[in-house]
This record gives C-alpha cells, sequence and structure tokens, in this order.
C-alpha cells in the first residue's frame, strides 16, 4: 500500500484528472459563450494528463509503462495551445482564434501526438527508456530527443501567452473581470512550474513530474473563477466588441494617436471621408493622413477637405488619451463635419446685411415720399394711409435696429463681469423714458446685494426689449410699467409687469415652443430677442397674464456660467 509522498502523489494526480472531467462537465452549460469549447478541450486534456500519469506510477512493466508515459504526454503537450486559443476567444480576439494562424498552433501539438503514439517504431520522441522507482512509485528515467523538447517548450510558450493576455485584460478592463482573469493566470503557474525539473533535468528527482499532483491547486483557481464568480456569464468579448462597434458606429471621423501624434486606430467614417488605406495610415503621422496643420496654440485647426466636387468643412476636437492608471498614452482627434453649420452662418450674415442696408434705405425712401404725399394733398383718406405708411415703415425699421442690435451683442463675445443689476436696471429705464416720455416706469429693488456675474450688454437687450415691448403695445392712457428686483433662493429675479392687455396667446407660443411655423408666429422680434438672451445668459424666462396685464420673470441663476452658454451652446 502506498503511503506518504507516493501516495499523496498519486492521489493528488488522479483527483486532478476527476476533477478537470468534472469542470469540463459542469462547463459544458455555458458551451455557446466565447472559448469555452476550447478550455472543456483544454480541461480534457489535462484530464488525460492527470490520469494516465497517475496510473503509469503504479504499473512497472516497461512495455505498458512506455505506452501511458505516451498518453499522458499526448495530453501535457495538447493543454498549452488549446488553454491559448481559449484565452484569445475569452478576451474578444475570436477572430485570431478562428483563423489560420490561429489554428496553426495546433499543429505542433498533432505532430506530436502522432509521434507519441507511434513511438514503438522510432526514437524520435526518447532514447534509454527504463523504470526508475522514487517513493515507491514506478517513475520512468528516459532521454528526451530535441523534437520532445520543442514541442514541450511550445506547449509552455502557449500557456505563458495565455496568461499575458488574461493580465492584459486585468489591466484594460480593470475590477470588472480582475478576480478571474487572476485566478485563471495564476492557475497556470503550478502545473509549469512542477514540469520544469522533470523537462530540465534537475533536482534530486528529475524523472518525477510534479504537474500532475499540482493541477489540484489549479482545479481549485478555476472553480473559483467559473464558479464562484461565474465567469462565463459576462467576459471581456462583449466589452472589446462594444469598445469596436462604437468606434466604428461614430457617424464622424476619428483616429487615435499615440504621444508622438501617430495613427494607431481609424474608424470607417474617417477612411470613407477622407478616402484612407486603413492598412497604409496606420503608424504615420495625422498632419500626413489628413490635411490638419497645428495653429500658433499648438492645437490642430480646421480641416477642408474636397469631395465629389464640393468642400466639406470640419473643425477637429482633442482629448486626452489614458490608461486605466491614469496616465497619458495618446490623444483622440474627433472631425467633425460643419459644412452646414458654415453655408447657415453664411446666409445669416447674407440676411443680415440685407436688414442692415437695403431694408434701412428703402424704408428711408418709402417714409421720405409718403411725408410728400402727406404735404401735397388735401384728401384726408390720402394722408390717412400716407400716415400709416410711414406707421408700418418706422415698426420695420425699429424690428431691423432691434435685430442689429442684437446681432452686435451676440457677435461682440463680451463675456460675464460682476454687474450692479441694480444700476443696469436704472439705466434701462432711462432710455425708455426719452423714447416714451409718457410711460410710467418704475423700478423696485428689494436684496442688499444685486451684483450678479453676468453679461451686462445681453441682460440691458432682453430687459430693454421686455420693457419696451410692454410700453408700445400697451394701449392705456397711462401706461405703466413696474420693474421689480429680488432674490430667490440665490437667484436674482427681474419681475417687469404692467398694465396693459396682456401678451396675445398666439404671440407667446412660438417663443415658448422655440420655433415658428406657418400658422404660428410672432409679429415681431423683439420677444425673440429676450428668449435669446436669456439662453446666452443662462437664465430662464417666463410669462404670466395677470387680471391686469403682464408679468415676465426673468431669472438669473446663480450657478448659470454665460460663457457656456452663449447662442444656447457650449464656447
Amino acid at each position: 500500500m502506498l503511503v506518504g509522498i507516493g501516495g499523496l502523489v498519486v492521489g493528488s494526480s488522479i483527483s486532478a484528472g476527476g476533477g478537470a472531467l468534472a469542470l469540463a462537465g459542469y462547463l459544458y452549460r455555458h458551451r455557446e459563450s466565447p472559448g469555452v469549447p476550447w478550455f472543456i478541450a483544454s480541461a480534457v486534456a489535462v484530464s488525460v494528463w492527470c490520469l494516465a500519469y497517475g496510473v503509469a506510477l503504479l504499473v512497472s512493466a516497461t512495455p505498458l509503462r512506455e505506452h501511458l508515459t505516451a498518453l499522458w504526454l499526448c495530453g501535457a503537450i495538447w493543454t498549452g495551445p488549446l488553454f491559448l486559443l481559449f484565452a484569445l476567444a475569452y478576451t474578444g480576439r475570436t477572430a485570431i482564434a478562428r483563423s489560420w494562424p490561429g489554428l496553426a498552433v495546433l499543429a505542433i501539438p498533432t505532430v506530436g501526438s502522432g509521434l507519441l503514439l507511434t513511438h514503438t517504431a522510432h526514437s524520435l520522441w526518447w532514447t534509454e527508456f527504463t523504470v526508475a522507482p522514487v517513493f515507491g512509485l514506478s517513475t520512468a528515467s528516459y532521454a528526451l530527443q530535441p523534437v520532445a523538447y520543442l514541442v514541450t517548450v511550445f506547449t509552455l510558450l502557449c500557456a505563458g501567452v495565455a496568461v499575458l493576455l488574461l493580465f492584459e485584460t486585468v489591466i484594460s478592463y480593470g475590477p470588472l473581470y480582475r478576480g478571474e482573469a487572476i485566478a485563471l493566470a495564476l492557475s497556470v503557474v503550478p502545473p509549469a512550474a512542477g514540469s520544469l525539473p522533470w523537462l530540465f533535468g534537475f533536482g534530486p528527482y528529475p524523472q518525477l513530474n510534479l504537474s500532475p499532483a499540482l493541477f489540484v491547486l489549479h482545479l481549485t483557481l478555476d472553480g473559483y473563477a467559473f464558479v464562484e464568480k461565474d465567469m462565463f456569464e459576462t467576459n471581456p468579448t462583449t466589452q472589446r466588441a462594444a469598445e469596436r462597434s462604437a468606434l466604428d458606429d461614430i457617424p464622424t471621423p476619428l483616429f487615435a494617436l499615440d504621444p508622438e501624434d501617430r495613427v494607431v486606430t481609424v474608424n470607417d467614417a474617417a477612411v470613407e471621408i477622407f478616402d484612407l488605406d486603413r492598412d497604409a495610415v496606420l503608424g504615420r503621422p495625422l498632419d500626413g493622413a489628413v490635411p490638419v496643420e497645428r495653429g500658433p496654440d499648438g492645437a490642430w485647426e480646421a480641416v477642408t477637405v474636397t469631395a465629389a466636387g464640393r468642400e466639406r468643412q470640419f473643425t477637429v476636437a482633442t482629448a486626452p488619451l489614458t490608461d486605466p492608471a491614469g496616465t497619458v498614452v495618446g490623444s483622440t482627434v474627433v472631425l467633425q463635419e460643419v459644412t452646414r453649420e458654415r453655408e447657415r452662418e453664411q446666409r445669416l450674415d447674407v440676411l443680415n446685411r440685407v436688414i442692415r442696408h437695403n431694408l434701412r434705405n428703402e424704408m428711408t425712401v418709402i417714409m421720405g415720399h409718403a411725408d410728400i404725399v402727406a404735404d401735397r394733398t388735401d384728401d384726408p383718406e390720402l394722408t390717412t394711409s400716407a400716415g400709416r405708411i410711414t406707421d408700418s415703415a418706422e415698426r420695420l425699421l425699429a424690428t431691423g435696429e432691434k435685430a442689429r442690435k442684437f446681432e452686435r451683442v451676440r457677435a461682440s463675445q463680451a463675456g460675464p463681469k460682476s454687474v450692479d443689476v441694480a444700476g443696469l436696471l436704472s439705466d434701462v429705464v432711462a432710455d425708455i423714458h426719452a423714447e416714451y416720455p409718457a410711460a410710467a416706469v418704475d423700478v423696485d429693488v428689494r436684496p442688499a446685494t444685486t451684483t450678479q456675474r453676468t453679461d451686462p450688454r445681453v441682460l440691458s437687450l432682453v430687459v430693454g426689449s421686455l420693457v419696451e415691448n410692454a410700453v408700445e403695445h400697451n394701449d392705456t392712457d397711462s401706461p405703466r410699467v413696474r420693474i421689480a428686483l429680488s432674490e430667490v433662493d440665490g437667484d436674482l429675479e427681474i419681475r417687469i409687469s404692467d398694465n396693459g392687455p396682456g401678451i396675445d396667446a398666439d404671440e407667446l407660443a412660438p417663443i415658448q415652443s422655440g420655433t415658428e411655423t406657418d400658422l404660428q408666429h410672432s409679429t415681431g422680434i423683439g420677444l425673440w430677442v429676450a428668449s435669446w438672451g436669456m439662453t446666452m445668459l443662462g437664465g430662464d424666462l417666463e410669462f404670466t397674464d395677470t387680471s391686469d396685464g403682464t408679468e415676465v420673470v426673468v431669472r438669473l441663476r446663480g450657478d448659470a456660467d454665460p460663457e457656456r452658454t452663449r447662442d444656447g451652446q457650449a464656447v
């Protein structure tokens, strides 16, 4: 009866072989998951290795002992390559695992198995085979031949590469798959270490291969990964595929650059839009792949390319590319097409020029001729018509002036600063009194502190437009407007109320919805100017009908940053 070290080695080897078969059976239900078929095959190879070696240690008859040695070696040389194919598929490299180069790793164990199963016909694997007992076990001593070293070292290298792939998963995906990947990577260490004395003939008992016995530790770590952590319920294949899909699904050109601005990744949109050869562009500097240049501040400047006889314009945005540890390892460059936006800006510039020059000039001519008609006729109807022409022309000129004023403020990009809102309101009221002396405009300032960080030109335009609108459309004999400044939850509120007829619902509908239609549109531009201005300031605008007029609430949020909400967009 075997006891002591001998019994421990045999018992551990046979237990490991049975455990490997049990693990393969357990994982069969996950056979559709990436990498699982390869791991099951690897577990079967481990089982053959361990069981055959455990039984061989009990057999002293030389011919049978040789056959059992050939059998366990067959299992051993398949373990590493199969584990490598598992690691490739599990870490999201399924295409490599299924390709001819990937499957070529199986050629070495196939040839090795053929040599082992025909060992009686040649001496290509070993020579001088003898039974050399150790610890009461029928261990064998033989001289491995070059082909045996080649195949065995190859399977160890395959296992080593698989470990590196799993560790790369730990580094790339952080804690998501960390426990499982570390367990699998460490599981390779005990059996690999147990093979080295046998393979290279060092130590007191080189004829004893401890790898099968040490597979007990291997299977313990595998059990932790597969059973405790439910490793195949989710795996890096999903995340890696998501990263590739997200990159290629982005409809704008994207480049990933190394620290030297060389292209390491390019998405499908960039390849198509810039007519690039994906393989040729990799490793080239970005400015050698697309017509971009760095400006005086070192940033990439806008790009203009011609495709199909049409110019396309792109802005360039960059962001640092960091690894999970936060180290900058490169950058991403996104080219956002702005051709339509630039064409829209050009059309708006033309329309603004028409309003600034053509409309004003033509209205001046119309008003001059209306005055002439009114001066040279005694017909009351013609005089009335001439007056109406003059009034309409003045309203159009006022509309054009408001549009020009808003455009000047928008284009000035003055930016926010500390503003005394109470003083600003007093200036607005003074301007209104100068233009409408019959109107009564009062200001009520309640908070002790009225300082706010905002853009004074935009705020003056907003408040001025609202007060002017309240005065212009007030049909009472004594138009009154009240401006109340208060503080609400850290925000400054400007309430503008009047005693007029109120704002028609059809006038407010497009302002509140943010768009006009043929059936729903405003008759003027004053309310739009106020709305656009508050968007630039990052504030709120609210209209309320009261029993005797209209109340408009302008709220300046204390946490708003006007610089970052100019024109409603980040700047």
